[in-house]
């Protein structure tokens, strides 16, 4: 299972290493793309949210919390720039796509530190098994079939508890007035 990363790890004399973020993170963005777009968008679309999303970090390099996890706060960028180069293109695209994303509602290239922060905490509150679910299927891009081998239950099992995981963290989200 691949590690949740926190920002401060790549800053070196009050400067963020994009090469090394670039060269660590470069394997996961593409995951997220290639599954993402389903093979609707050019290869040079595909390149173009790729350099985006680094370019959307880089830009905002001075507002990062440097304890917020790295992993979630680029795939929200990316899952963005996928949204709205959909939208740019009209390409239709089943909105059941994006509804499996929990970060779906937050516009992380603007930097809602105190929303990503409450819905890490809210993950962080999980029992064990849904936890590392969330953290496989989100954070490492894991197939909901490679999950359920992984844990040793069934695909539905993993579907449901992502359901009600999603649906959990979203109410919570609503009752605390977010």
């Amino acid at each position: 299972m691949k590690q949740v990363t926190q920002i401060e790890k790549y800053y070196k004399n009050n400067e963020i290493d994009m090469d090394q973020i670039i060269e660590d993170f470069t394997p996961y963005i593409t995951t997220i793309i290639n599954k993402g777009t389903n093979n609707k968008l050019s290869f040079e679309d595909k390149e173009e949210i790729y350099s985006d999303t680094f370019f959307i970090l880089w830009k905002n390099r001075n507002r990062l919390n440097i304890n917020v996890s790295l992993n979630s706060y680029l795939a929200g960028i990316t899952r963005n720039l996928i949204k709205e180069k959909y939208r740019k293109l009209k390409i239709v695209y089943d909105i059941s796509d994006f509804e499996n994303d929990v970060l779906n509602s937050v516009n992380m290239y603007e930097n809602d530190r105190e929303l990503i922060w409450d819905i890490e905490q809210k993950i962080k509150g999980l029992k064990d098994i849904d936890m590392k679910i969330v953290n496989l299927f989100y954070y490492s891009s894991v197939s909901i079939k490679d999950i359920a081998k992984k844990l040793n239950i069934s695909e539905l099992n993993v579907k449901t508890r992502l359901h009600r995981i999603r649906k959990k963290i979203k109410k919570e989200l609503n009752n605390g007035g977010i």
